[in-house]
């Protein structure tokens, strides 16, 4: 039986197309109407995208009125710049004074093709794309100095896409409004160089210390090539990045044209030589005042950007010796209370590691003719030196370069210590310390001495740093440096304890100098306006000041120096006063010479006995600011003052009573020179000028003894004033009476002339003051002044700790401000004090305060309030004439 045959059909069924086959089908149909719509979208999209990034960008036109970020310049009583506030350092140049070499060095290092395109280099960018490409990153640059003024001026700086259109747009809209000089001329002012320094001349005075005009073909190199990266690139930070980017710079100068291929190699092979930085100038203190002043009274934005004119009342002279004076006296202040160690301590490891980069900077850095270059340390941080930390730009920059000069301070690095001495590296010099120079520092303690070190190495050992001071002799110590030879060095440290020192100009109230502690990068608290201390006996003359206005009490008033016993009425509680010396006092005596010696039982008895009120209504119109309290030990110097105040009082007593605020700002100007602020001196009434006979006597060599004419010879007072004694008046609402002020300045006098401020005779000319130590020696105070300049030092720790038993405003305060002034008076003729008209004289017994007879030895020439000299002589006393009952009772 056959097997049935199956039959397969030979027809393939029909299959449907899939949906992305329909898809390609419908396109191909339809593909030119599509590439049409999506050309009209993209061109629609494009259109959008650059319509909304170049929307709303700022017109050019506003750039030839080129408004830059001016930092607010500062200038002293001389004319100098003394200092400035600023956002961006600036000095705007004109075009024409920018020497060729440092254009072409720019244009050679950011755009050679300036001059020659239309402000866009789409070569470059171009080339930048694609290397963007093959390295995955755009960030090779391609702008020119058009776009950078662009992005400088109007955009953000960070990259973006964003941005570079914008900068495509309006890099050849700049063009068209501006000429490529004036283009250049904007770069080359408004561009960044680092420390922030903008602007090449600028850059050239921080890089080398001279104006942009007098650079070298190398320098100008150098400064160019920090452009492309002011930080890493900064021959400061980084002089070996920074010599192969000024070689850069020099090849290309060469292959452009700008100079010969022997002067570019020649530049090669010159070695950086980046100028000192100089100490910091004087006035950091005033710097802060003054700058608080303006931020209150325009702004801190408008400081540091719109380029204000401010003349202050700081002579540069006066603030620098004030500077040095208190740095010199807290210093020596501090080796009384103890050695507190080294600066730091280095092991030999960090040592190693840090020693090559310190040599390094230091051989970068270019001396002065005839100097000797030496490091110092003082910023130095074992944890920054650890061994690996060699990489970091930090270790060069804890090491400052600095000239080396006598008695000038130096942080030293310890390399080896015998019983005897101690060997110093400076750098380009060592030093010796002797057992003899290290003799004050014994362990510290205030309260009481320790014994002095037996052995240099009770005091240092190898890798400490420590602070000396280079000592000068003979053979000075650079060119002992350069003969190779150890320099003597004494030990240094910086202080734990403060100060603060005002000068005021008497007659204008101009502050000339401010010091408001030891270091203003160490602490910024400006204790001359801020501290709030208590004067002490510096607080007497007030106290002695209300007793001569009062009318009952004169300089000849006879008074005891004795141990009373007090009931304060404000407080309840009794109160005994002493003298400083404890259980010594005097008996009777003047009450001028009890203000020489600072007796503090007067003190207390004429406080008691005037009254709380009358004290500190005298002080009030004398020019203290603060809240007195109201208690008997006001007498004692118990409220608190600034500072400032305290010394523009006493400025109210050397200007005959004339009061008047002190004036730290004199003017403002805008850029423009449009004055926004004035201050004159105010000027004194008429009733406050010295009295014409004084002037003549003055004029015909009247000695600085005897500040008025000398009196009758039979003892009667010689009035200076024709006009009869007038009755005590109506006190002033400011200030005090002429004729009282000019009194109590002459019982000031007293105080240096044989008193407790004797150490400020060795001047040599008529000054008046008040030394003052408050309770527990916690303040050490010496204000004083001449006929021109008032001020005032205080001494003591901002913690409020004792300064120690044997520290006084005569020994601790008083050798500063006879420093100052010295220097402070040096360029000035002695001048006299000069009394005002109601003042008469008299020869006076010092032991009675009567007449003294016609042909007394020890007779003195006291002034006094007209109407209120003795009348009787000491030969014929009147009866009852022992001094004052209230003075020798009980209370």
């Amino acid at each position: 039986m056959e097997t049935p045959v199956q039959h397969v059909s030979a027809v393939t069924p029909l299959a449907l197309p899939s949906p992305l086959a329909r898809v390609r089908g419908a396109l191909g149909r339809h593909r030119r109407p599509l590439a049409a719509l999506a050309i009209a979208l993209l061109g629609l999209g494009g259109g959008g995208f650059l319509w909304g990034a170049t929307h709303g960008l700022p017109a050019f036109d506003t750039l030839k009125d080129y408004q830059p970020l001016l930092a607010t310049r500062v200038y002293g009583v001389d004319g100098s710049e003394v200092f400035e506030f600023a956002r961006e350092r600036r000095t705007v140049v004109p075009f024409e004074q920018i020497p060729d070499v440092v254009k072409k060095a720019v244009l050679a290092s950011e755009d050679a093709k300036f001059y020659e395109h239309g402000g866009v280099n789409y070569l470059a960018i171009a080339r930048c794309a694609v290397k963007g490409v093959f390295r995955g990153h755009f960030g090779c640059g391609g702008s020119t100095i058009t776009q950078q003024v662009v992005k400088t001026f109007l955009l953000q700086s960070e990259w973006r896409p964003k941005r570079k259109l914008k900068e495509l747009v309006l890099a050849p809209r700049l063009e068209r409004n501006l000429s490529k000089d004036e283009i250049l001329f904007l770069y080359l002012n408004q561009i960044y160089f680092g420390h922030r320094r903008y602007g090449v001349e600028e850059a050239s005075r921080f890089y080398f210390g001279k104006g942009v005009r007098q650079l070298t073909v190398g320098e100008a190199a150098m400064i160019a090539g920090v452009v492309q990266s002011p930080e890493r690139l900064s021959p400061v930070k980084h002089p070996q990045a920074a010599k192969e980017r000024q070689k850069y710079v020099l090849r290309r100068m060469a292959e452009e044209g700008f100079i010969s291929r022997q002067v570019a190699e020649a530049e090669m092979a010159r070695p950086i030589a980046v100028a000192r930085r100089d100490e910091d100038p004087p006035g950091a203190w005033y710097a802060d005042a003054v700058r608080r002043y303006l931020d209150e009274a325009y702004g801190a934005d408008r400081v540091e950007t719109d380029g204000l004119v401010v003349d202050v009342a700081m002579d540069p002279q006066q603030q620098r010796a004030a500077e040095e004076a208190m740095e010199a006296q807290l210093r020596a202040v501090d080796k009384r209370q103890g050695w507190r160690g080294a600066v730091a301590h280095l092991e030999p490891g960090q040592v190693t590691g840090a020693m090559p980069l310190w040599r390094e900077r230091l051989k970068a850095a270019q001396p002065r003719a005839g100097e000797v270059l030496v490091w110092d340390l003082g910023r130095v941080s074992p944890d920054d030196v650890e061994p690996g930390a060699e990489n970091h730009g930090d270790v060069r920059r804890m090491m400052r370069v600095k000239p080396l000069l006598p008695e000038h301070l130096y942080d030293g690095l310890v390399t080896q210590v015998t019983d005897r001495s101690a060997q110093v590296d400076l750098g380009d010099a060592r030093g010796t310390l002797t057992l003899a120079d290290v003799g004050w520092a014994r362990k510290y303690n205030p309260a009481s001495a320790t014994a002095s070190p037996r052995r240099m190495k009770d005091v240092v050992k190898p890798g400490d740093v420590v602070l000396v001071r280079a000592l000068g002799g003979k053979v000075s110590p650079a060119e002992l440096a350069r003969a190779g030879k150890p320099i003597p060095l004494a030990l240094e440290q910086v202080p734990k304890v403060q100060g603060a020192l005002v000068a005021v100009d008497v007659p204008s109230r101009g502050i000339r100098a401010l010091v408001g502690g030891y270091d203003y990068a160490l602490s910024q608290f400006n204790r001359a306006l801020q501290a709030k201390r208590q004067p002490g006996s510096a607080f007497k003359p007030f106290v002695w000041g209300a007793a001569v206005e009062s009318r009952r009490y004169t300089p000849a008033t006879l008074v005891y120096d004795t141990p009373d016993l007090y009931r304060d009425p404000w407080t309840g509680k009794e109160w005994k006063p002493q003298n400083f010396e404890r259980d010594a006092y005097d008996g009777p005596l003047l009450l001028k010479q009890a203000l020489a010696h600072s007796k503090n039982t007067v003190s207390a008895k004429l406080v008691d006995a005037l009254g709380v009120d009358a004290v500190i209504q005298f002080a009030h119109r004398s020019g203290v600011e603060q809240e007195l309290p109201r208690t008997l030990s006001l007498a004692l110097g118990v409220g608190e003052v600034t500072p400032l105040e305290l010394v523009n009082a006493y400025a109210t007593i050397a200007a005959r009573g004339f009061a008047a605020r002190p004036v730290l700002v004199l003017r403002v100007r805008d850029r423009k020179g449009q004055v926004l602020e004035e201050h004159r001196p105010l000027a004194a009434p008429e009733a406050y000028a010295p009295a014409p006979a004084v002037v003549q006597a003055a004029a015909t060599g009247t000695a600085p003894a005897a500040p008025i004419p000398s009196a009758d010879p039979n003892g009667a007072p010689a009035a200076v004033s024709p006009a009869a004694p007038a009755p005590a008046r109506a006190l002033p609402e400011t200030g005090l009476e002429p004729e009282v002020a000019f009194v109590l300045a002459s019982m000031m006098r007293d105080v240096i002339d044989y008193g407790t401020g004797q150490a400020a005779r060795a001047l040599g000319r008529p000054l008046a003051g008040k030394t003052g130590t408050a309770q527990d020696h916690r303040d050490a105070w010496f204000v004083g002044f001449s006929p021109e300049l008032a001020a005032g030092v205080w001494v003591g720790f901002d913690s409020h700790e004792p300064l120690g038993a044997h520290e006084t405003g005569a020994g601790a305060a008083l050798p500063a401000w006879v420093s100052f002034m010295r220097e402070a008076l040096s360029r000035r003729p002695p001048a006299d004090f000069q009394a005002p008209a109601g003042v008469e004289l008299a020869r006076v017994d010092p032991k009675t305060g009567l007449l003294a007879d016609p042909a007394a030895a020890d007779a003195v020439l006291v002034p006094f309030v007209s109407g209120t000299a003795p009348q009787h002589s000491a030969a014929e006393p009147p009866p009852g004439s022992a001094p004052q009952n209230f003075f020798m009772d009980d209370h």
